[in-house]
């Protein structure tokens, strides 16, 4: 495939979505990356490749739509890559002669803290932008299947997200520590953490890694658990890696990169029985606190309990093929070949 100018944009420069950008700028470090989006203080997260250009943008959400236009046609890229939904709704003002990769980072309308009615609204908007001529480069094999919901005649790939460095296992571990990371909101239930911290905190310790609303953190340290606070992504990665048991308490999710580096070095991985999870591959457990709850409980006091985490995950972290991801996000792009005029046609001659 030819080197490719790619336009990455997301709506959210940080956490999980930058984490997942940053892999597909080393996954295809022969192309040529920008991206474009709003950064969020204090939630950096993951390294670009080298050659990555980046830029900034600081405004309203309206403005910054208008902004994707602009940059995209004096770009002129080879792909326009939207990541996340806050930027997939400049799907509606690109045009039609521009080739899209759409890559929702969990579709909007999975939001559990929504009304029904904002929900279907969500649903509605996704299911119009999904008719105009897009790829879309699903996360998981649950968001590749809501995608072909969307609209059946849409190219979908899955591309899983890869850790791009080692990440080694420290060699401290603590024998008692259940580690959660991610930002204290509504998204990563940090309630749930809490009701199980509460229950078990007396026989085991609780670590939650990142920051966020101040009244869920005090929540969270009310129930005993020690919040770490914004820390740097190796050190994120260092006290995961010695904690004893990742339980990841997401209510909706795209494809966690916490819970993969976890699994990556050797910590097992309990989480949350959501679509996402489960279509992932993760040792998974129903929703409710009493039933997590269980899961961990049986995990630090039954071997055949901990050996069947261990052995899922495990499972998991094999098929975290870095050059799996390549061929599948080439074989992704590739469905633009055809379009070989499509810039000129876009925008005009420059």
């Amino acid at each position: 495939m030819k080197k490719l100018k790619i336009l990455h944009v997301t709506e959210a420069m940080g956490g999980g979505v930058q984490n997942a950008i940053s892999k597909y700028t080393h996954i295809l470090d022969s192309s040529e990356h920008i991206v474009l989006g709003r950064p969020r203080n204090g939630e950096a997260s993951g390294e670009f490749s080298a050659g990555t250009r980046v830029l900034e943008f600081h405004g309203n959400l309206l403005k910054y739509l208008q902004h994707i236009v602009k940059v995209a046609k004096y770009e002129s890229p080879d792909i326009v890559h939207l990541h996340s939904s806050m930027a997939g709704l400049s799907r509606a003002l690109l045009p039609p002669s521009v080739a899209i990769a759409y890559s929702p980072h969990c579709y909007a309308f999975e939001r559990r803290d929504k009304s029904p009615l904002y929900r279907a609204v969500l649903w509605l908007a996704e299911w119009m932008l999904a008719q105009r001529k897009q790829v879309l480069v699903a996360v998981s094999p649950h968001e590749a299947t809501l995608g072909r919901q969307l609209n059946p005649r849409m190219p979908v790939h899955y591309v899983p997200n890869v850790l791009i460095d080692g990440v080694e296992h420290s060699s401290v571990t603590a024998a008692k520590t259940v580690s959660m990371v991610g930002r204290i909101g509504e998204q990563k239930d940090p309630l749930l953490f809490a009701a199980i911290a509460n229950e078990l905190g007396h026989e085991l310790d609780f670590l939650w890694i990142g920051d966020g609303d101040p009244v869920l953190k005090q929540k969270l340290t009310a129930s005993g658990v020690q919040v770490s606070g914004w820390v740097s992504p190796s050190k994120a990665r260092q006290l995961v890696s010695s904690s004893a048991l990742y339980l990841h308490t997401g209510s909706w999710e795209a494809a966690p990169i916490s819970a993969m580096e976890a699994a990556a070095v050797g910590v097992p991985v309990i989480a949350r029985g959501i679509p996402t999870m489960d279509s992932l591959g993760y040792f998974t457990a129903p929703e409710s606190a009493a039933a997590l709850t269980a899961a961990v409980r049986d995990f630090f006091g039954d071997p055949v309990s901990r050996r069947r985490v261990t052995e899922q995950t495990q499972l998991l972290a094999r098929g975290l093929s870095q050059d799996d991801a390549k061929q599948k996000l080439t074989a992704a792009y590739d469905n633009f070949n055809h379009m070989k005029t499509y810039k000129s046609a876009a925008w005009g001659s420059k």
